[in-house]
Formats: C-alpha cells, sequence, structure tokens
C-alpha cells in the first residue's frame, strides 16, 4: 500500500528507502513503477490503435499535414530558460534535506516563470500562422499558445509530484491520459478532420494537468515572481533546460529532417513508424520517473559507494532487458496489423523496424545521465555537451543521406549509429563518478549490454525478413502469434542470462 500523501509530501526523499541499495532495488524501482508503466502501457496500447484509426481515415498526406504542426509544438514547447529545472533539482535537495519551506518556494518560482516564458515561442508560432499555408497549418499556428501552455503546466505538474516521490498521483494523470488522449484524438478527427491530431493532444494535456491540480494535499502553488531566486535556479538550471531542448531535438531531428526537406507523404509515413517507438519508450518511463529522485536524492545526500553502484548496474540491465522485450514485440505486431488495417502506410514497416532499436538504447542512458546531473557530480554542462554534439552529427548526417537521395531509410538508420554512440559517451562520461579507476565492473556491464543489443538487432532483421512474407488486407493470426512468441523466447533466455540473480532473490522474498 502506498503512504497517504501527508506523509510523502512531509518526509525526505530518502526517508522512503532504508539506503542507497534498497532505494536502487529492482523489487522497489519495479513496484513503484508498476502503477506508471501500467498507465503506459494501456496508453500504448489505446494511441497505437488511435493511431491506426487516423491513419486509415486521413491517410499518409493529410497525416503529414497534421503532424507538421505537432511537431512544431512541440518545438516550442520545449524551449526552456532552466528556471523550472533548476527548482526540481533544488526542490529535490530541499525535501532530501528536510526543508519543506524552501522546497515550497522554489517550486513556486519555477513553475510561474516557466509559465510565463512558455507563452513567447507560443506567440511566435501565431505570429507566422499569418503566412503558413496550406489552411490547415494557418489554424494550428493560430491556437500555438494554448498548445504549449497546456503541455507545459501539464509536463511541469508531473514532475513536481514526482519529485516528491508521490507516483500514485503521476499514475493517476498517466491513466487519465492515457484514456483522453486516444479518445480526444479520434473524435476529434472525425468531426474536424486533419486538425484533430494538433487538438487531441491539447485536451489531454489540459485533462491531466487538471488531475495534479485536484489531488490533495495539495502542492501549495502560487504565483511567486521572484526575479533574484528565478535567477540563481535558471544559473544552475540552465544547462539541464538547454538539455531539454537538445536532447528532443536530437529525437526529432529524423522526422525534423523529413518535414523541411521532403514531401507531407513522406513526412506522413516516417511519423506513423515513429509515433509507436515514441509510444513504446513511454511505457518504460515509469521506471525513469522512479529513479530520478532515488538517484538525485542519494548524490545530494553524499551517498554513492560499491553497493549503490552494484543495484544501478543491476537496474541498467533490467531496462534493457524490458527496453529490448518492447521493441521485439511492438515490432512482431507492427507490421501485420498495418498491412492489415493500413496496406497504404507499408513503406512504413521497414522504418519502425529500424527505429525500433532505439526503444532499446534511450532507456540504458538513464542512470549514467542522472549522475551527471546530480548535485553532487555536477556535470550537466558535459551532458549537455554531449547531446549537443549528437544533434549536430546527427543533423549532418541526415542531410548527407538525403541530398544523396539515399531516403527515409537512412535516416532511420542515422537515428539509430549515432545513439549507440551516445549511450557509450554517456556511460564514459559517468564511469568515474560511478566505478573510479575500476574498469573491470564497467566491461561487465558493457558485456550485458551487448548481449541485449546482439538480441534486440537478430530479432529486427528476422522479423524484417519474415514480414515480406505477410499477406495484405487480412490479420494472419498464425504469423502474428509466432513472430510474438518466438520474440518472447528470445528475451526469455536474454532476460534469465542478464537478470536471472535478482528474479531468483525476487521469486525466495515472495515464497517466503
Amino acid at each position: 500500500m502506498s503512504k497517504t500523501v501527508e506523509e510523502s509530501a512531509e518526509l525526505p526523499v530518502e526517508a522512503l528507502a532504508t539506503d542507497a541499495a534498497s532505494a536502487l532495488g529492482i523489487q522497489r524501482v519495479l513496484r513503484k513503477a508498476s502503477g506508471l508503466s501500467g498507465a503506459s502501457l494501456l496508453g500504448s496500447a489505446l494511441g497505437i490503435i488511435a493511431g491506426f484509426a487516423v491513419a486509415r481515415r486521413l491517410g499518409p498526406e493529410r497525416v503529414g499535414d497534421g503532424q507538421f504542426v505537432v511537431l512544431c509544438y512541440f518545438y516550442a514547447a520545449i524551449l526552456r530558460t532552466g528556471v523550472f529545472e533548476g527548482s526540481v533539482r533544488a526542490v529535490v535537495g530541499s525535501l532530501g534535506r528536510g526543508d519543506r519551506r524552501a522546497a515550497v518556494r522554489d517550486q513556486n518560482v519555477g513553475l510561474s516563470f516557466d509559465l510565463v516564458t512558455s507563452l513567447v515561442p507560443g506567440l511566435v508560432l501565431a505570429m507566422i500562422g499569418l503566412f503558413a499555408q496550406p489552411d490547415v497549418r494557418r489554424l494550428g499556428f493560430f491556437v500555438a499558445p494554448l498548445a504549449v501552455l497546456a503541455s507545459t503546466a501539464s509536463s511541469d505538474l508531473g514532475a513536481l509530484w514526482s519529485a516528491r516521490d508521490r507516483f500514485d498521483v503521476v499514475g493517476w494523470a498517466s491513466v487519465v491520459r492515457a484514456a483522453a488522449g486516444p479518445a480526444a484524438l479520434v473524435g476529434l478527427v472525425l468531426v474536424l478532420g486533419t486538425p484533430g491530431i494538433f487538438l487531441g493532444p491539447i485536451v489531454t494535456d489540459f485533462a491531466s494537468a487538471g488531475v495534479y491540480l485536484l489531488a490533495r494535499p495539495a502542492l501549495h502553488l502560487r504565483a511567486h515572481l521572484d526575479a533574484d531566486r528565478a535567477r540563481s535556479l535558471v544559473r544552475v538550471g540552465f544547462p539541464l533546460g538547454a538539455a531539454v531542448v537538445v536532447y528532443w531535438a536530437y529525437r526529432l531531428v529524423g522526422s525534423t529532417s523529413i518535414a523541411f526537406s521532403s514531401s507531407a507523404l513522406a513526412l506522413g509515413l516516417y511519423t506513423f513508424a515513429a509515433a509507436p517507438v515514441a509510444v513504446a519508450t513511454r511505457a518504460i518511463s515509469g521506471v525513469q520517473a522512479v529513479l530520478m529522485p532515488a538517484v538525485w536524492s542519494e548524490y545530494s545526500a553524499g551517498g554513492g559507494g560499491g553497493a549503490w553502484v552494484r543495484q544501478a548496474e543491476r537496474v541498467t540491465l533490467a531496462l534493457a532487458v524490458i527496453a529490448g522485450a518492447t521493441a521485439g514485440l511492438a515490432q512482431a505486431g507492427f507490421a501485420p496489423v498495418l498491412l492489415w488495417v493500413v496496406p497504404g502506410f507499408a513503406p512504413s514497416i521497414r522504418l519502425f523496424d529500424i527505429l525500433a532499436l532505439t526503444i532499446l538504447l534511450l532507456p540504458v542512458a538513464t542512470v549514467p545521465s542522472l549522475v551527471l546531473d546530480s548535485q553532487r557530480v555536477n556535470r550537466q554542462t558535459r551532458h549537455l555537451l554531449a547531446w549537443v554534439i549528437a544533434l549536430l552529427v546527427n543533423a549532418g548526417a541526415n542531410a548527407a543521406v538525403l541530398k544523396a537521395g539515399w531516403g527515409a531509410q537512412a535516416v532511420a538508420i542515422d537515428d539509430v549509429w549515432v545513439q549507440f554512440v551516445v549511450v557509450i559517451a554517456l556511460v564514459e562520461l559517468a564511469a568515474p563518478h560511478m566505478w573510479g579507476v575500476e574498469t573491470s565492473r564497467r566491461l561487465r556491464l558493457y558485456a550485458g549490454l551487448a548481449v541485449a543489443l546482439l538480441a534486440t538487432v537478430a530479432v529486427t532483421v528476422a522479423l524484417d525478413a519474415q514480414a515480406a512474407h505477410l499477406d495484405t488486407g487480412h490479420l494472419d493470426v498464425g504469423a502474428l502469434l509466432l513472430r510474438s512468441a518466438a520474440t518472447l523466447a528470445v528475451w526469455a533466455a536474454v532476460g534469465a542470462l542478464l537478470v536471472r540473480p535478482d528474479l531468483r532473490r525476487l521469486l525466495r522474498r515472495r515464497a517466503a
């Protein structure tokens, strides 16, 4: 049973665990993340169904027009001053020291300034809308201020509840988002057509923000435009906020390259393939949300040590297994369902199979990234630099392959190999703060991650080759079951190899 709301608001984050090792133990992390991941899985299933329904109704070109507006919304929403990111890190540190008054002050300063500044990029898009073509894009740009404000409010409030270790509240908001998102998307597309693609997320963001505002006890939110405190938070948080911008620009560089270098048809096919990847990544984001306060509070308290590092390694390998299995099962089902429901999007199959490799690569850098951004290590600038270099390399590689006429598949391959290099770079940057001069444990972690990566590539190649033999126009149930069963068998074996000791301990505790 979860703690009461009042208890969680009063206690420091690390008071919810007996020591650093238990804070990062696989059983604790997965238990606390289960509500978030369960809601994400529900949202994933409903989101994929909604995506197929919208694609079937609109077709690739109209989907591309709507997704162009959504892409612009997203860039506007991620432009950050760093004041909120600095406030979140200050809140976690203050709660870790038991200073609740300072935590409330910093949250209000960060949230107030973030909401005000979020309107600026939205208003810029609205002015661009005066000259935009076609009409559907003009309409989308006119409502951009509302879209950016809703997105900022929802994400910021979720971060504040996560910082307080209140994942029950975040879980309920995720459930509302999982249900409201697909319903709003499909309903508005049926009524309005293409505009529903960018109006649906606005409705969803307001719904999830409402859950956060209604949760009790309240966060004691109020407007607090303290410029002096905001400047100090920006000094700390600007690299973190810039990292958010660069990270998401990097995540979207493939779609962006195609959006501004190709047709709406090509963008529709690419974004249709990329959407389930984003959905699958969100399905395992509950674990990442739980890890943030665990890692940051431990480092702010001056912790660390061999036991903590061993737990961090185990969590990283468990994330790799979860992410790899998620990618494989998504690949197993994507092609048969696509050829049945929306065969006009058949070129998206190989795009999705390639992009699905990033489902594994993105989460495994979670712990090293959090270590670099913690108050004790304070290497967020290096973390930011890694993403800046990755963004520039990826954008340059995309420009080169598009100029050469190699198309969207080459852009997808760029996303994968650049992300692989990023994972290695982030682990190496965090290595001195996790393992010191010891190399044996780091090499063992690399070996485990290599097993997960090889399994993912093997499953991808096999499923992509088999997709050429699938029938079009009806659901090949036998092929779907065979593809899924084979994928599960591979990942059951990989999981037994990489996380078997932790599974045995968990089963013994359950039996006792």
